[in-house]
């Protein structure tokens, strides 16, 4: 018997924020075990002293995968199982939409990673999407959902695509959208989202992500109109409008050293605007219609930069203005999708689905620009080499290159350094952008903070709920039907290339709880 490869060992954390005393919460990253333990039980643990297990715990502790007669080996050989699974069904199976009506931008914000787009100049900036390609990308979305493709949502994006001028080719794209039953959510600078409120309304956007870096002249420094007036004042009035028309507005706020220090101010203001709250404070209706969201982010930044500041800092940041660290995990991005995966596995819903993608952009994002150019990953729009396809107007078809392929190859399951990470089906093997600006790989790890965050998050989200119900076993685990499952079975889930196969062999393995998985092509 040993420790399993993949375990990670955590305090507990109760609703004082103090750690539990004699607990400690043990999380095995590859069979989406979480248990609570004693201390002593820990301390063995982390010394590898098994045999001073009590029998009773030493074979709960066996049944969950956390101690294991399975050689290193063998535990490599379930993560290659587990991501061949997820492969053949869920990540052949959906499909993200983001279209880009045009890379024109009324903003000049200091910090954007699409800045590359103004050398290219200002006629080709302002080129729309052209009737006959709306036609074509819609054409080929249809052929996609018609052999099996789930796709869910059309995404707007730029650029900025609600920017005046931009009315005719939106509503074509919305339009479109809706015809085929996807949800519409665009991400925007706000700013000239006034003369889109009854197109808004018409399409029933989903949601909008407003972009505001502090308040008042903090802001407008930072997200700066390109002929330098003021924007803070008019993007927050123009949410209100939007709030009142019934789409649901999440507030992005960007954070470096430039900013951190005006958090509290915004929190403040969001609150004196009655954003925060059910209904506005003078507001048109009784009840505010559309539902009001923000969360801050650390602006991606070289790590030798004078103003980079981390999502540590951040989340510092938010809990200084009085905000208990269980509420700010919803207001810290990175914080917040750490969170929500471990609240799923806490429902004991379903066996941990075990993503071996970071993103979208590994398992077959499409991100289209203006002139049909196909992207994998929105970080990377306007840049021709990092092209994976284009949409090809006669056959109304997608069209792809290697490029593609090699996107979908990147995955935690496929990284040496992931292969043997108690975080390969947590972290995923972090953002390939970001991997690929510090490495010069896609094929390269990108950990970032990953297991900081990890560490801050799971004790308070797992200590809540251990002081909620008192059970220590607070997942389920994959261990036990993947124990069970003969070789022959293992054997033709790793060689199938049927996602449909791959899903009745879950089934019958048991190694699924609900009908989450589709019936893949």
């Amino acid at each position: 018997m040993r420790v399993s490869t993949y375990e990670i060992i955590l305090p507990l954390i109760g609703s004082d924020e103090q750690p539990i005393e004699g607990k400690r919460l043990l999380v095995n990253g590859l069979y989406g075990s979480v248990d609570v333990v004693d201390e002593s039980t820990a301390t063995r643990l982390l010394g590898n002293n098994l045999d001073e297990l009590p029998v009773p715990a030493r074979e709960r502790l066996a049944a969950r995968g956390h101690i294991t007669r399975k050689t290193p080996q063998e535990e490599q050989d379930d993560v290659s199982l587990l991501g061949n699974v997820y492969d053949r069904t869920l990540a052949r199976s959906e499909t993200t939409l983001a279209i880009l009506p045009t890379y024109d931008c009324n903003f000049r914000c200091p910090y954007c990673f699409e800045s590359h787009r103004l050398a290219r100049g200002q006629e080709w900036l302002s080129r729309r999407m052209r009737p006959e390609m709306v036609e074509a990308t819609f054409g080929g979305l249809q052929k996609m959902q018609d052999e099996g493709y789930r796709i869910n949502a059309c995404m707007l994006y730029g650029g900025e695509p609600l920017m005046e001028g931009n009315e005719d080719v939106v509503r074509n794209i919305c339009a479109h959208a809706h015809q085929m039953g996807l949800k519409i959510t665009a991400v925007t600078n706000g700013y000239d989202l006034e003369g889109y409120l009854d197109l808004l309304e018409e399409f029933e956007f989903s949601r909008l992500q407003v972009t505001v870096d502090g308040v008042g002249e903090q802001n407008d420094c930072r997200r700066r109109h390109r002929d330098g007036v003021p924007t803070y004042d008019r993007i927050m009035s123009n949410v209100r409008l939007a709030l009142d028309r019934g789409v649901n507005v999440q507030l992005r706020v960007n954070v470096n050293r430039d900013n951190i220090n005006g958090i509290p101010d915004l929190i403040a203001d969001l609150t004196a605007r009655g954003l925060t709250d059910s209904k506005y404070e003078g507001s048109d209706t009784e009840e505010r219609r559309g539902s009001f969201s923000y969360y801050f982010k650390a602006v991606s930044e070289d790590p030798s930069s004078p103003t980079r500041v981390t999502e540590q800092e951040v989340m510092d940041a938010i809990v200084a203005t009085g905000i208990p660290p269980i509420e700010a995990l919803d207001l810290q991005s990175q914080y917040s999708m750490a969170m929500g995966n471990l609240e799923e596995m806490a429902t004991k819903e379903r066996y941990p689905i075990c993503h071996n993608t970071y993103c979208g952009a590994e398992s077959g994002a499409l991100v289209v620009d203006p002139e049909g150019k196909v992207h994998a990953c929105w970080d990377l729009v306007g840049m021709d080499v990092d092209s994976v396809g284009y949409v090809d107007e006669e056959s109304k078809r997608f069209a792809y290159g290697f490029a593609k392929a090699r996107w979908r190859l990147r995955t935690s399951t496929r990284m040496e350094a992931c292969m043997v990470c108690p975080y390969v089906f947590l972290c995923r093997g972090g953002c390939a952008s970001d991997a690929r600006r510090e490495s010069g790989s896609l094929f390269h790890e990108h950990c970032g903070e990953f297991p900081e965050i990890f560490a801050y998050v799971a004790p308070r989200v797992m200590g809540r709920r251990w002081e909620k119900d008192g059970n220590d076993e607070l997942s389920v685990s994959l261990y036990g039907p993947l124990s069970r499952m003969t070789p022959e079975e293992r054997n033709e889930l790793m060689t199938t290339t049927s996602g449909k196969r791959a899903v009745e062999l879950l089934r019958q393995t048991e190694l699924v709880r609900t009908k989450e998985y589709p019936e893949s092509q």
